[in-house]
This record gives C-alpha cells, structure tokens and sequence, in this order.
C-alpha cells in the first residue's frame, strides 16, 4: 500500500474513486488524480483554481512521499 495522508485519503475518496487509496502502484492514483486536475482544476483562462491547486499539492506529496 502507499503512504497517504488523511488529507489525501479523503481528498480521493471524495473526488475520486474510494478504492483508489487501496492502491498499490503509485500510477493507478497520480493517472486519476491528473485526470482530475485536469477536468477540473483550472479556469476558464486555464489557470489553476484554489481546489486545483490544492489537488496539485496533494498530487505532488503522494508523489514525493513514495518513489
């Protein structure tokens, strides 16, 4: 299993799938979690919203905290 915090845990299971904190290769949660962001945060102007920002971060911990 990965290292996820509570915040990340929740984060996922609130936006993404639930089952995805049960992962245990780190693609099968950063390639959603792109998708996401992508989806769904940026701006019309394509910039990054609050609620993507905050995404990123979780995207970049989850990252940095199991390679």
């Amino acid at each position: 299993m990965l290292k996820l915090s509570g915040e990340e845990k929740k984060f996922i299971a609130d936006n993404l799938n639930p089952i995805l904190v049960e992962a245990t290769k780190l693609n099968d949660i950063l390639d959603p979690l792109d998708d996401w962001i992508t989806e769904n945060g940026f701006d019309d102007n394509y910039d990054l919203t609050d609620e993507g920002r905050k995404a990123q971060k979780i995207y970049d911990s989850i990252y940095y905290n199991n390679v």
